[in-house]
């Protein structure tokens, strides 16, 4: 299970920004593996992207995906780091339906890392 550590990950090769904000020590490690992927062009945390869902209690929400990445190919994706017991949540099910259709439209790929 991940610490709920949060902190900066300074000085990212492959970001366009100086400092990246992770929000768990998984958010990290995933940070430190796309530095090293070699298929990774670029990514950031810093995206601004806000999906809109409705909850299961039907309340109209934005979901914020954790990375935006693209790819040495040009693909562009969007991943979600995420626990395995949550991935049966209602509304995590909902928000990850909501990204792929968001990214279906557009082109894009919606990933779930889990562990």
């Amino acid at each position: 299970m991940p610490t709920s550590e949060r902190g900066d990950f300074e000085n990212p090769a492959k970001s366009a920004y100086s400092v990246e904000r992770y929000d768990s020590s998984w958010e990290l490690q995933y940070m430190k593996r796309l530095e090293r992927d070699k298929t990774v062009a670029k990514w950031t945390k810093s995206h601004g992207i806000a999906i809109q869902y409705v909850t299961e209690a039907g309340n109209v929400r934005g979901y914020h995906p954790d990375f935006l990445v693209e790819k040495m190919d040009g693909a562009v994706e969007l991943h979600e780091v995420k626990g395995g017991q949550y991935l049966t949540n209602p509304d995590t099910l909902r928000k990850h339906e909501a990204a792929r259709n968001w990214c279906r439209k557009r082109g894009m790929t919606f990933l779930v890392i889990t562990k």
